[in-house]
């Protein structure tokens, strides 16, 4: 005979598998811990984190954040990187400019390069010597913090899990604050296009930055073509979450042409002001990028700019301005006889003043001016006090 089981009484309810109970309290427990930070911190006035990186005087990276380098392919994200990299790790008696990047030198950080790139013979141990060589060091040493790895070996579905590995063995390994670098972003994981991949890897980040004493660089290709967009899903997800985002790319001629000359663009400053673009090249000597000079620089930009011409709008500058005039009646004086548009007259004057170049009016040096009068824009020459 069998057993006839009892009928169920309706208001029984099913019974959840131990199992889900367990995850749910320990899911729930993990939130409430994070509620009582936050209630914490909350209480308390808050002292905001002092930057990793400056360039110049400009707050460039700040620690526990997502950073991007993005520009087309072929245009030295990498090289922009190895010269941050340089940065972190230079020697306090290395004199080596770097692109005007610095950080606090009695500060120690470990710096973590994961490559997806380049080969494993000369590409990438050449750059590695090249960041120890911009730091001071000689290629022979093994300077404490600089830690590097490559996933070109490993299938792109195996990739994630390896750098999850990886960045966990790190952390473990360095008692100080990570500086991450990922070149480039989208070959760690499976698929740059899909949502879930890239999430998975955006999440993991986002993650370990909260938990742990991390910040990361991500390079990113752009999109071929004109558009300035980093690649699939995961470009556009990792510009939505990073603190920094820097573009470097070369300036074109007026045949749309690619100069020598290399701009490096804040697209966003999460923490502090956008900060106005720099221009570096190329140089054989030193083996990466150098400052570009300021004569250069504008020598390139005019070959662009080949409408309203520097020297051409500053002899009409000296003709215009014989007594002050309104912004709106200047733009239109300009337009017409340098035959432009509005925004090229604009560019170029908002150029003119922020460089100080000279205006030479009457065989007396000037600079160009501008101050409000109710409201109104008025532009001026002033004469240099030299010629006083």
């Amino acid at each position: 005979m069998f057993d006839i089981p009892a009928p169920k009484s309706h208001n029984e309810q099913p019974r959840l598998p131990l199992v889900n109970l367990v995850s749910s309290s320990e899911k729930l427990e993990q939130l409430l811990a994070s509620q009582r930070k936050i209630a914490e911190n909350k209480c308390k006035p808050i002292s905001f984190s002092q930057p990793i990186v400056w360039q110049k005087e400009n707050p460039v990276f700040f620690p526990k954040t997502i950073n991007v380098i993005q520009g087309k392919a072929g245009v030295h994200k990498s090289r922009l990187a190895e010269t941050i990299c340089a940065s972190l790790l230079k020697k306090t008696d290395c004199n080596n400019d770097l692109l005007g990047f610095k950080t606090n030198l009695l500060t120690r950080y470990a710096i973590c390069y994961v490559d997806t790139e380049r080969n494993l013979s000369e590409q990438l141990p050449y750059s590695l010597q090249q960041i120890q060589l911009k730091a001071g060091y000689e290629i022979n040493e093994d300077p404490y913090g600089f830690d590097y790895i490559s996933l070109l070996e490993f299938g792109r579905e195996e990739r994630f899990d390896m750098l999850n590995l990886y960045l966990e063995h790190a952390r473990k390994k360095f008692p100080i604050h990570i500086f991450i670098i990922l070149d480039v972003i989208t070959d760690c994981v499976f698929n740059f296009n899909d949502t879930k991949d890239s999430m998975k890897l955006i999440d993991m980040m986002n993650q370990t930055i909260n938990r742990y004493d991390v910040t990361f660089l991500c390079l990113i290709h752009e999109n071929p073509g004109s558009a300035d967009k980093a690649r699939g899903h995961l470009g556009t997800e990792i510009l939505n979450k990073a603190s920094t985002v820097i573009q470097i790319g070369f300036e074109k001629d007026a045949q749309n042409h690619n100069t020598d000359l290399l701009k490096v663009a804040y697209l966003k400053c999460r923490s502090s002001k956008k900060h106005e673009p720099f221009y570096v090249q190329y140089s054989d000597a030193e083996k990466g990028l150098v400052m570009s000079d300021s004569t250069t620089t504008q020598t390139i930009l005019d070959k662009k700019n080949h409408k309203a011409a520097l020297s051409e709008t500053l002899d009409l500058l000296a003709q215009i301005l014989v007594s002050e005039t309104s912004r709106k009646d200047l733009i239109e004086l300009l337009t017409d006889e340098l035959d432009c548009s509005k925004r090229t007259v604009i560019s170029r004057l908002k150029q003119i003043t922020d460089t100080a170049m000279v205006i030479v009016q009457n065989e007396v040096n000037h600079t160009l001016c501008t101050r409000a009068i109710n409201k109104e824009i008025i532009y001026y020459l002033n004469p240099l006090k030299s010629n006083v």
